[in-house]
């Protein structure tokens, strides 16, 4: 890592854990005894604009939105994205602010945050529950009353870049509930802002892929997920120039043998 890497990151880390504790415990949280979650989804656009103004002129940390075309301006579809940072769910607020979401149960009862997610009507989800597809009736009924996109994300977790994590078939099952389209994007996020503590300066990549075909098995779908969410999203960390955290013969690499 470079010196200078280090010392933003180590600024980085500090502004943003203050800016997210004043904001969202002071600003934002108390708007949840409003009726309207209106106030609420205002404040979380402007905290989550916010956080990436810093990551650009704290970290040193650019972004760049690809194939925004591929994203409806309105109406409700599926979001299926690459997890790999913090970053990733600000980016996709910043361009559909309406957008719901599914987390994990343990967040809900977490300070500042919890009250928020419930007044932003993010659907729970147990990740320990055993065929939680089953669960997906209920979500599927959710997102269509409310009119609105969900971001769903296969890998379950933030993944670091090297690493690989079979993807979860949510969306394949939310998918044949809904019909609605599943629109799928690539990033390279982890490689800057870093599920860490560490970060890099640099450009992270954003690109959202055309909808998936409709019609598909299981099989198929979950295949076409593999190919926009991971293959495309090595592509983007080689592109950027760090090919040399992937692991050999990881797709989209092109690496046929060992080393750097």
């Amino acid at each position: 890592m470079r010196f200078i890497d280090a010392i933003r990151s180590i600024l980085f880390n500090v502004v943003f854990v203050v800016w997210s504790l004043f904001f969202l415990g002071l600003i934002v949280a108390p708007l949840c005894f409003l009726k309207s979650e209106k106030p609420v989804r205002v404040g979380v656009k402007f905290y989550c604009s916010s956080a990436i103004w810093i990551a650009r002129w704290v970290m040193g940390i650019k972004t760049d939105v690809r194939g925004l075309d591929y994203c409806p301006k309105t109406g409700s579809f599926i979001l299926a994205a690459a997890h790999q940072s913090n970053m990733d769910p600000m980016l996709a607020f910043c361009i559909r602010p309406d957008v719901s979401a599914l987390a994990k149960k343990e967040l809900f009862s977490t300070p500042f945050v919890g009250p928020i997610l419930t007044k932003m009507q993010i659907v729970r989800v147990d990740r320990q529950a055993h065929n939680a597809h089953k669960g997906m009736d209920g979500v599927a009924q959710h997102i269509i009353e409310l009119g609105r996109p969900l971001i769903v994300y296969p890998q379950a977790t933030r993944i670091l870049i090297g690493d690989s994590k079979k993807l979860k078939s949510g969306a394949y099952f939310l998918h044949q509930d809904t019909k609605l389209p599943v629109v799928p994007v690539a990033t390279n996020s982890g490689l800057f802002w870093s599920k860490g503590f560490w970060h890099r300066s640099g450009t992270v990549v954003f690109e959202f892929g055309p909808a998936l075909p409709s019609g598909l098995s299981k099989e198929e779908f979950m295949n076409h997920l593999e190919n926009h969410l991971v293959k495309r999203s090595n592509q983007l960390v080689v592109e950027a120039g760090y090919g040399y955290l992937l692991s050999v013969n990881a797709p989209g690499t092109g690496k046929k043998t060992g080393g750097r």
